[in-house]
């Protein structure tokens, strides 16, 4: 019996290796139009003005598949489209990996460990299990990852894939000005066992986690000796309708000696059920110079809400300066994990005897709480801990209202001191009303239409003026619940345009460039 069962693997291994078909491995460089010529019409056949991929196909560890001009290409279902060698895209405007049809998706675009030179600019990938890159240096710039799913209904049933639409491991990926869109769980994920460092610049996370479980729109685990880059990003929620989903997550929750570094700067996360969460031994963070706010979707102040959360024991450690945390349900919170933990995070939001001189506090901290009670700043720490928080601004010039937005030693004997002292008497920023419009403009070049990312829902005024400074366009849009309007432009000449955009009193101005 054992004999017979091992003749059945390995006929069900023949015929699975068979159900492919694999380039040569000479050194090659394909164009779609090579390919198909080589591998039939059973795999990669064109169609009209689009190509299809019928079945599996897989590039060799030597060769090279380079598609230059504006494709679409369909993938049949369960389809998988692996590289071991590298792909290279560059179109002038969009390649575009689809299902051949949306209710029945392919699977994943997966680079092995040999496929270390990929770059895919302006790609987007939609309707698969996503994006695998295993061990590869991947590069995605300009790309679009949306509507991907976690699992697939397979002949033996439904299996899971992944939790992550871009599944990074074992890499140094850098991905830049990508968008992240309404993917079934994470937008990006590294694995908890695996240390990964991308750096992740640029980029639009809206709306993802649409099957709304526990799952940050960033997720990443350990790093390796490089620092984990998350800048200038935009990271929105769904409001209600993916209320368990957050904003960043960072964890090292298997330990290891070696120690991993994160910056996050420059980002603005909103409307998610956290904002940004570091659970981890061995790590060290600088969070600087982000907004986050509104992050108070679920209701349930037991389970999140935590603009920025920090749980792990002493060997987690960071600095936190020139952030702005407003609305959400807690302002900061800082736990001490587990019972066997001696002490807390050793996180710093500003300690001006510190010789870190980016240790300087500068932070808004206010507006934040939940039941009818203020919570800006939670130590939930030992006893021993003291957290330094000087020269922040609480929203008060007075020490005893200061003192009433901080939980702290003073109120539960057995939580960690906040020494909030000095602290600003004046705001840091201006009031909102004289603020520029925070806005996003994607995307940049554009043809037919842009989309404007307001920070809020409503009315957004826009101008459009020429080179000469003559209006050519004006318009009154609607931003949707996650801010979003779209604004055509099939009525424009190509060109150089600025544009003015308007919303609650605040105003954004920039260069659009229609193509």
């Amino acid at each position: 019996m054992k004999r017979l069962l091992l003749c059945a693997l390995a006929l069900l291994l023949a015929a699975a290796a068979q159900a492919q078909f694999q380039t040569a491995g000479t050194g090659r460089r394909y164009t779609l139009a090579q390919l198909s010529t080589v591998a039939g019409a059973a795999y990669v056949a064109p169609n009209g003005t689009e190509w299809r991929i019928n079945d599996t196909i897989r590039l060799a560890p030597t060769d090279t598949l380079s598609i230059t001009t504006n494709e679409t290409i369909r993938v049949a279902a369960l389809a998988l489209v692996y590289i071991d060698g590298t792909l290279l895209i560059n179109p002038p405007d969009s390649v575009k990996f689809t299902a051949q049809n949306t209710a029945t998706p392919w699977h994943t675009l997966s680079f092995s460990s040999t496929a270390g030179g990929s770059r895919l600019r302006r790609t987007i990938v939609e309707y698969s299990a996503g994006i695998r890159a295993n061990g590869a240096n991947l590069q995605l710039v300009d790309c679009v990852i949306r509507r991907n799913v976690a699992t697939l209904s397979t002949p033996g049933g439904t299996r899971s894939i992944g939790s992550g639409a871009l599944s990074l491991s074992g890499n140094r990926a850098l991905v830049q000005g990508c968008r992240f869109e309404r993917n079934a769980r994470s937008g990006i994920i590294t694995p908890a066992n695996i240390a990964t460092s991308p750096i992740i610049r640029d980029c639009r996370f809206l709306v993802n986690n649409a099957e709304n479980g526990n799952y940050p729109q960033i997720n990443l685990g350990p790093g390796t000796t490089d620092t984990i880059y998350i800048e200038r990003c935009l990271v929105v929620g769904g409001g209600a309708a993916t209320n368990m989903g957050g904003g960043i997550g960072l964890s090292n929750l298997l330990g290891g000696a070696s120690v991993s570094k994160a910056v996050v700067r420059r980002n603005i996360v909103r409307n998610n059920r956290y904002g940004l969460t570091v659970t981890a031994t061995n790590f060290a963070v600088y969070i600087t110079q982000n907004i986050i706010e509104n992050n108070n979707t679920n209701a349930n102040a037991n389970t999140g809400g935590s603009g920025l959360n920090f749980t792990g024991s002493q060997s987690q450690t960071g600095v936190v300066s020139r952030n702005v945390l407003r609305g959400n349900l807690w302002g900061v919170t800082i736990v001490k994990s587990g019972t066997t933990a001696t002490s807390g995070p050793r996180i710093s939001f500003g300690h001006l005897a510190s010789t870190d001189t980016t240790d300087r506090g500068f932070n808004s901290i206010l507006g934040n709480g939940n039941g009818g009670v203020v919570y800006d700043l939670y130590n939930n720490n030992a006893t021993t801990d003291t957290i330094w928080a000087e020269n922040n601004w609480w929203g008060t010039s007075v020490a005893a209202d200061v003192e009433a937005h901080i939980v702290h030693n003073v109120d539960n004997a057995t939580f960690g001191f906040v020494d909030f002292r000095p602290f600003r008497t004046a705001g840091i920023l201006a009031n909102r009303a004289a603020r520029p419009l925070a806005l996003e403009v994607y995307p940049n070049p554009a043809r037919d239409a842009v989309t404007l990312q307001a920070p809020a829902a409503g009315r957004v005024q826009v101008s459009l003026l020429d080179a000469a400074g003559r209006v050519v366009q004006q318009r009154t849009l609607t931003a949707t619940a996650d801010g979003r309007a779209a604004l055509p432009l099939t009525d424009l000449k190509a060109g150089l345009y600025l544009y003015r955009a308007e919303q609650g009193g605040r105003t954004a101005t920039g260069r659009l460039l229609v193509k």
